[in-house]
């Protein structure tokens, strides 16, 4: 797991370019970061460094946080795994990774993208233990290595109060991560509260298949001693927030209502989102309902005309793309359900969502999940 990194040239010349991986400069620091992912982006053990590695403007590494792992099973059979070497199981946190930095001679809180909402908030609820924590590791040259939840920086899961729980401590310069026993004598002669440790894997198959049925956590995180680590989450985790993670994308939630499966997306979410997701149907259906109506009164007042003049006359008093509904509607097709398909047909995309919102008047505010 060693890889020696003292400085950016340490790393931005061997980055792969068009894979996915930036280096961004902020004020007074610098990151090296990846924004998406194909199958070539961590092919090198360098590249998976390059999760929110900080510099400062002299291009000296300040912290190292995580190194990206995969999921059990993800790049190779479960089997095929190292479980005969010694390591650990891990409580999996649903919540924002947090590590300290100096920026500007001052020790500042950052997420993997650098200074955000998240790790502002962070640093507001931090005890003095917990910063006096950071700043031994900083000194010693070791990035220490959080998880913050609270009910205001929720993601799937809820927590009923803030806190900061250390996960991990990563010497900066070799990477190496400080063995489970070291970490907990840190936190303890800190008072800083821990990950929870649950033993070793002795069973794989029982392991994959109860930690996959688990309900009101995430998963789990192996940890071996040599630093690889793995991550395997619940079922149930995934789904939920494979559903909240729709949510930003308006074009997601448009296509559920399309389909009537909103349903099975409700009783996945957190009410809040649950809430809001009820009321852009609420108003998306009552745009159908009205819109429907008045094409049901246009169909039964001309019903009667010439298939010809009935043509012109949609032309003339109807929004281009109804004319097709009311001909539809004449035929025999209830106006909802043609209604109910253009919503569908636009669901394909951002900008055909926009293209027929003043047709049905919804508005909604995507819902992001925390970083």
């Amino acid at each position: 797991m060693d890889h020696i990194i003292e400085t950016l040239e340490d790393v931005l010349p061997h980055i792969v370019p068009d894979t996915g991986i930036f280096h961004f400069d902020h004020d007074g620091y610098s990151v090296i970061n990846y924004l998406y992912t194909l199958d070539n982006t961590f092919d090198s053990a360098l590249a998976r460094e390059c999760r929110g590695l900080k510099f400062d403007p002299y291009g000296r590494l300040i912290a190292r946080p995580f190194h990206k792992f995969f999921n059990l099973g993800e790049k190779r059979p479960v089997q095929e795994e190292p479980w005969d070497a010694s390591h650990a199981v891990l409580d999996k946190l649903d919540g924002s990774m947090i590590h300290p930095a100096i920026v500007g001679g001052e020790m500042v809180f950052m997420t993997r993208m650098g200074i955000s909402a998240q790790s502002r908030a962070a640093w507001a609820v931090a005890g003095p233990e917990i910063k006096a924590l950071c700043a031994d590791m900083i000194a010693t040259g070791f990035t220490p290595i959080f998880e913050f939840t609270s009910p205001e920086n929720r993601v799937v899961l809820v927590y009923d109060v803030p806190q900061l729980t250390l996960l991990a401590i990563r010497h900066m310069r070799s990477g190496a991560y400080m063995p489970h026993a070291e970490l907990e004598a840190v936190a303890s002669r800190h008072s800083v509260p821990i990950v929870a440790q649950f033993g070793s894997v002795a069973n794989v198959n029982r392991f994959w298949t109860d930690a996959r049925a688990l309900e009101g956590v995430e998963g789990y995180v192996i940890a071996f001693e040599d630093g690889h680590r793995l991550k395997i989450k619940a079922d149930a985790y995934v789904l939920r927030h494979k559903a909240l993670a729709g949510l930003a994308h308006e074009k997601n939630l448009l296509a559920w209502v399309a389909k009537g499966a909103l349903d099975d997306v409700l009783p996945l979410l957190a009410p809040e989102a649950a809430a809001q997701v009820q009321s852009y149907h609420d108003e998306v259906m009552r745009a159908v309902d009205v819109q429907a109506g008045e094409i049901d009164a246009f169909v039964s007042e001309h019903r009667e005309l010439a298939r010809k003049e009935f043509a012109l006359k949609a032309k003339a008093e109807l929004d281009p793309r109804l004319q097709s509904v009311a001909f539809r509607a004449l035929d025999g097709t209830p106006p909802s359900k043609s209604l109910l398909d253009i919503l569908e047909r636009a669901a394909g995309s951002e900008n055909k969502v926009e293209a027929i919102r003043p047709l049905f008047g919804m508005q909604w505010q995507p819902i992001s999940t925390p970083e």
